[in-house]
């Protein structure tokens, strides 16, 4: 295996990570920003209030993402699968 495949398929396997949590977690990070944020203009300080949210719209993102989550993950190993040979053979 030269340096450059190996680099080359660290990187896309760091990419296609990347890409697959932001997809779940920038939207629960910017629903926390607004709760946060309503819960300072009103002083109500609950726990519930910001954990609850975010679960759910977690647990929807995936639900909603899942098949394109799991397309590119079988993707991403038929690609691997496609090099390993040549690595080897």
């Amino acid at each position: 295996m030269s340096p450059e495949l190996a680099v080359e398929l660290i990187s896309d396997a760091v990419f296609t990570i990347i890409s697959m949590l932001l997809v779940i977690i920038v939207p629960g990070l910017i629903l926390g920003i607004i709760v946060a944020v309503v819960q300072a203009a009103t002083s109500v300080q609950e726990q519930t209030l910001t954990f609850l949210p975010r679960m759910i719209l977690t647990l929807l993102m995936v639900v909603f993402t899942g098949h394109w989550l799991i397309s590119t993950l079988v993707d991403w190993f038929a690609n691997l699968s496609e090099i390993i040979p040549g690595v080897f053979g």
